[in-house]
């Protein structure tokens, strides 16, 4: 089984023109519990006198300075997420990265951008671990399929995106059937999920990236060298080229 933490950065708000991101984080159930108690060190490391568990690590919040980060400085909220980029980047941790960037500039009014953000990842998704399986099949190994968790927002909100994704599962998408792919998705709050709050890391910094009009600064510098450090786990980088597979970008 290969476990898929989703979350997004931005909002698909018109009014705000940023862009909207949806990011995923992949890797087989039996590398959980590693890259899971190589978060929850980084949390000790860094809040030695808070339980792991009243600590998430959440790039808007230390942006922002805000909850348990409020008097940090810079240096040390940068140290933290030094810790969080180190730790994606690491050859030992088996994680693949796809992102889904929905350009509101360019997006059609009456296209559904929430719904295409979700097609275009599962399509990707399913793709991935239809490779996974060709690999796996030449070694007469059992298949694979995914399960997706995701950050929760409210149930209504919850129970719309589930009817959505459901809906794609039973039908396919415009372009593929989600064969790989088993389960309603998972909701949970990010505050319990150590590789949830990863996903949002991963997030913030794709949208970061691909912003437009980034003015030159010590934070962007230090958000683009994340992005570099990223940079090879996204899917297909392997190939020389992610376009289209670890990052699509629509429309």
């Amino acid at each position: 089984m290969f476990l898929v933490y989703t979350d997004a950065s931005g909002t698909l708000s018109p009014t705000d023109k940023e862009n909207f991101v949806l990011a995923s984080l992949i890797t087989h159930e039996t590398n959980w519990q590693i890259i899971d108690n190589e978060v929850r060190e980084i949390k000790t490391k860094h809040f030695p006198d808070l339980p792991d568990s009243s600590i998430e690590i959440h790039a808007k919040d230390m942006l922002n300075q805000s909850g348990i980060f409020k008097g940090l400085s810079w240096d040390k909220i940068y140290e933290i997420l030094d810790d969080v980029f180190d730790l994606i980047l690491r050859q030992d941790i088996d994680l693949t990265i796809i992102a889904v960037i929905i350009d509101k500039q360019k997006l059609h009014q009456d296209k559904d951008g929430l719904t295409w953000a979700y097609r275009l990842m599962y399509e990707r998704l399913n793709r991935f671990i239809e490779r996974q399986n060709i690999k796996i099949g030449e070694a007469q190994a059992c298949r694979e399929y995914g399960l997706v968790v995701m950050d929760s927002e409210d149930e209504k909100k919850n129970k719309k995106l589930r009817l959505r994704i459901r809906q794609m599962l039973k039908e396919g998408t415009m372009y593929s059937k989600l064969e790989c792919l088993i389960e309603d998705p998972l909701f949970t709050d990010s505050k319990w999920g150590n590789l949830l709050q990863l996903a949002d890391c991963v997030a913030y910094c794709v949208r970061k990236h691909y912003r437009v009009g980034n003015k030159p600064s010590f934070h962007t510098e230090k958000w683009e060298q994340y992005f570099r450090k990223i940079e090879p786990k996204f899917d297909g980088y392997q190939k020389g080229n992610y376009l289209g597979y670890g990052v699509k970008i629509f429309p």
